[in-house]
């Protein structure tokens, strides 16, 4: 039985391809086993292609929830999975600000532009209603900043990510303090226990 009193909304950003890699189906499978298995609730882009298709099918293989949320042009070649639940909204934008209300946690696994375009959306959606916040009181209706962002680290895949944002770092264009935003972890397992704990507090 959950500890909690509402069931946890976990989004997952990850490829709507398969990716070249075994580990890496592998870990989107066992990331959807373990949203069930804590009787989390998966949302997500609606496709069922890729890791996108496994995160999803690793859910229903254990009756878990889904809700999806995609575009026309994107359902046209990620096709939804049949008899789940998903949305069509109008564009990408208002897609990731679905992702954004309808989630009280994120998980980011490997995947291509559309994948690192979501992650981004949350990184800049922190700082900026974080800097709101402390300027001008909180006005932040989806409160995004309390909800966790983690990177699963399948094979060193987010190791370019880590780089980048120390590179960001050293050239002054943010401080170290963003770090804060993400949590980079190695399993989907701890990915899992993070987002309890801190949810939890």
């Amino acid at each position: 039985m959950s500890i909690f009193k509402k069931q946890i909304s976990v989004c997952v950003f990850c490829g709507a391809q398969i990716g070249n890699k075994k580990k890496f189906q592998d870990i989107a499978t066992e990331v959807g086993n373990l949203i069930a298995k804590n009787n989390m609730r998966l949302v997500y882009g609606a496709g069922g292609t890729g890791l996108m298709g496994k995160v999803a099918y690793g859910v229903l293989d254990l009756k878990g929830k889904i809700f999806g949320i995609t575009t026309k042009i994107i359902a046209d070649f990620e096709k939804p999975i049949k008899g789940t639940k998903f949305k069509i909204v109008k564009n990408i934008q208002l897609r990731k600000r679905g992702f954004i209300d309808n989630s009280d946690a994120f998980i980011v696994t490997p995947g291509g532009f559309g994948t690192f375009d979501e992650l981004f959306e949350i990184l800049v959606s922190k700082e900026v209603i974080e800097k709101h916040n402390k300027l001008f009181g909180s006005k932040d209706s989806a409160n995004i900043v309390k909800k966790p962002l983690v990177l699963v680290d399948v094979d060193g895949f987010f190791k370019p990510f880590e780089k980048l944002v120390d590179s960001l770092i050293a050239n002054g264009f943010m401080p170290e303090t963003n770090k804060k935003y993400f949590k980079i972890v190695k399993t989907p397992k701890e990915a899992v226990n993070y987002i309890k704990k801190y949810i939890k507090k």
